[in-house]
């Protein structure tokens, strides 16, 4: 019985000590550009600014757009792309979006056409982040959650979590840009004020389900990166390369964090130990196993926009971790996908650069993507 034994604890312990060297090591690299391509289905092209003779490349994760490049995406697919820390513009089908300055102090999009969901996590109002649209600029200095859709005759602006303002930089920093409030839409036509009306909470469509899955995994991933490593110390607040979701997610510059979806994010595996995934089932991009809680088949609609928080957070609160069943070495404890929610008041950051950390896909500034043999180069 006992040499039984042996082998499986030497295994045990050659596991739990590879976790935690492969996180002591961990390097990291310094970025001060927006617009990393994290996220790609189906077929996403760039066209970069340089292209002699106007042609598009294959943007993949590793990607990373310079100031004037393109990005556009084919029926049936989807792309997120990185801004600052803790936040993501992603795009739906058939939707074009230009980067006019990628630099984290002073984050410039514009959306030619289509629709992006902006999840913005870590605001600075000394550095708002602008969006573009062909009925006017949009300034976000607070975090939230807002869509964006570019039509024939009109932009509409839904504003799901936080507020959102109509004017440039410059306007917002003078108190001259109009905000839109939380629960609003707005229909922007060139028209010197814009028509308002309530947010219906219960529309949903494919491209609202895409966003709330890609929000569940990169929760996932922070926590199953912590508990595979269960190192007490604090990581390095910024990007963090998970490669069994072979994606980057947010570590937290403070203990804790939670988006403006309300799943938490954490930078160190005692604060996320007793943090219990709720999952729900047929979400776009991966089945969600029960949390303990019982699971149904559709979320509600308010859930998935992230206009309401609430009926997660009841059902998660109060709840451990069954390490002895749901722990799992390659997810750390969240089966593939999944993330609790709950509300909280995050404060801003400053900072001005980013951290990646390694191993990592390799930036690509030619035609496309990059292979994950190496580490991102500084842009």
């Amino acid at each position: 019985m006992t040499r039984n034994r042996i082998p499986f604890v030497t295994l045990a312990s050659l596991m739990l000590a590879l976790g935690l060297s492969v996180t002591a090591n961990a390097q990291y690299l310094t970025s001060a550009k927006a617009g990393f391509v994290n996220r790609v289905e189906g077929k996403v092209h760039i066209l970069r600014i340089d292209s002699e003779d106007g042609e598009k490349g294959r943007a993949s994760l590793g990607t990373q757009m310079r100031d004037g490049d393109r990005i556009s995406s084919t029926a049936n697919s989807f792309a997120e792309v990185l801004l600052n820390p803790g936040s993501y513009l992603r795009l739906s089908e058939n939707t074009e979006v230009r980067a006019i300055n990628t630099n984290l102090s002073s984050v410039r999009f514009e959306l030619i056409k289509g629709s992006v969901i902006a999840e913005v996590g870590e605001a600075n109002k000394q550095a708002p982040i602008e969006i573009l649209t062909p009925q006017g600029t949009l300034t976000i200095a607070k975090d939230g959650l807002q869509r964006i859709d570019a039509r024939e005759s009109a932009t509409l602006v839904l504003v799901r979590q936080g507020e959102i303002y109509l004017g440039t930089r410059e306007e917002f920093a003078a108190k001259k840009a109009m905000k839109i409030g939380r629960g609003k839409v707005a229909s922007l036509t060139g028209a010197p004020a814009p028509e308002l009306a309530k947010l219906d909470k219960d529309k949903i469509d494919s491209f609202d389900v895409w966003s709330f899955s890609r929000a569940q995994t990169l929760t996932a991933a922070n926590v199953a990166s912590l508990r595979r490593g269960r190192v007490m110390t604090a990581f390095a607040g910024g990007w963090y390369y998970d490669p069994f979701f072979n994606c980057y997610t947010f570590m937290p510059y403070r203990s804790r964090f939670y988006s403006p979806y309300g799943f938490g994010f954490f930078n160190n595996f005692y604060d996320c130990y007793y943090y219990n995934p709720y999952y729900w089932y047929g979400n776009r991009g991966g089945g969600y196993g029960g949390g303990g809680g019982g699971s149904v088949n559709t979320p509600p609609a308010r859930v998935v926009t992230g206009v309401d928080r609430a009926p997660i957070r009841r059902e998660a609160e109060g709840r451990s971790i069954d390490t002895s069943s749901t722990f799992d070495s390659r997810s750390g404890g969240f089966g593939d996908f999944g993330g609790s929610r709950t509300i909280s008041s995050p404060s801003s950051s400053s900072s001005s650069s980013s951290t990646i950390s390694a191993p990592a896909p390799s930036r690509s500034e030619s035609g496309g993507g990059g292979g994950r043999s190496s580490l991102p180069s500084r842009p």
